[in-house]
């Protein structure tokens, strides 16, 4: 197998600075950093010891070229690339699938599965990496690559890492929307929002040991029609806490009761 080296960092972003810092932390070299902001990429390359690239349409010295952008930019920035390019060109989406790199690189997908803000360390042993390439040789150099910062390696083909960036929206962006609905009950009544955090915790470790569905509780799961009526009267009618309330009161209800809610 041969092994990944060098690794040329495309995007100067959240994960683009967590990748690339955390790699060269690991003893992997940065060769270059290109972004469109160029002080952006300067500063990056600063902490990595590289080289900052202007032209990305001239072949780029790296065992691997990493796609470290928005979604709606991976595929007009691959079409920017040499084709004399020899390294593996990879992107890092949960969304976008492989395909839409140009046929003529070496494609492949070096995806982490996890949210990233700009100054909050990661703990890279437990972040999953989905990875996708178009043979075993490719596939095996950017597993070996995975495997220097993380424990938790998947192969995944683009269909399935589409489902699984889906039910990735569900557990953490809806669910933060939900912490931040509970934020602001809290806060319109006077209640320090502290409050909540052992229940958040509890609920987090509970579906770390088992399913949700066995874990779920309150007044759906148990059928206590008297304090949803309450619940209702307290959010009134025609607000977005009552419609949501409402939709996910009555799921869950339904999938714990014969009788429909």
């Amino acid at each position: 197998m041969k092994e990944i080296k060098s690794v040329a960092i495309v995007g100067v972003g959240r994960v683009a600075n967590h990748i690339a810092t955390t790699l060269y932390n690991e003893g992997v070299e940065i060769s270059a950093v290109y972004g469109r902001k160029t002080e952006l990429a300067q500063t990056l390359a600063k902490k990595v010891n590289a080289r900052v690239i202007t032209d990305i349409s001239k072949p780029i010295r790296a065992d691997l070229i990493l796609l470290v952008v928005s979604d709606d930019a991976i595929e007009e920035v691959g079409k920017q690339l040499s084709k004399s390019n020899k390294g593996i060109v990879a992107h890092t989406s949960g969304a976008v699938p492989m395909d839409e790199l140009p046929a003529d690189l070496r494609r492949g997908v070096f995806y982490p599965l996890q949210s990233f803000s700009i100054d909050k360390k990661i703990i890279w042993a437990n972040v999953p990496f989905c990875i996708e390439a178009e043979n075993d040789e490719d596939l095996n150099a950017l597993g070996g690559l995975a495997e220097r910062i993380s424990t938790k390696i998947y192969v995944l083909n683009s269909k399935q890492r589409k489902i699984l960036h889906l039910a990735a929206v569900f557990a953490n962006n809806f669910a933060n929307l939900m912490f931040e609905f509970s934020d602001e009950l809290l806060e319109n009544a006077n209640i320090d929002r502290e409050i909540m955090h052992p229940l958040i915790l509890e609920t987090a470790n509970k579906i770390l040991m088992q399913r949700a569905s066995e874990s779920q509780t309150g007044p759906a799961s148990r059928g206590d029609l008297d304090t949803i009526r309450m619940h209702r009267e307290i959010l009134g009618e025609g607000n977005i806490y009552r419609k949501v309330y409402d939709l996910l009161t009555t799921e869950i209800y339904n999938r714990n009761h014969d009788e429909k809610l």
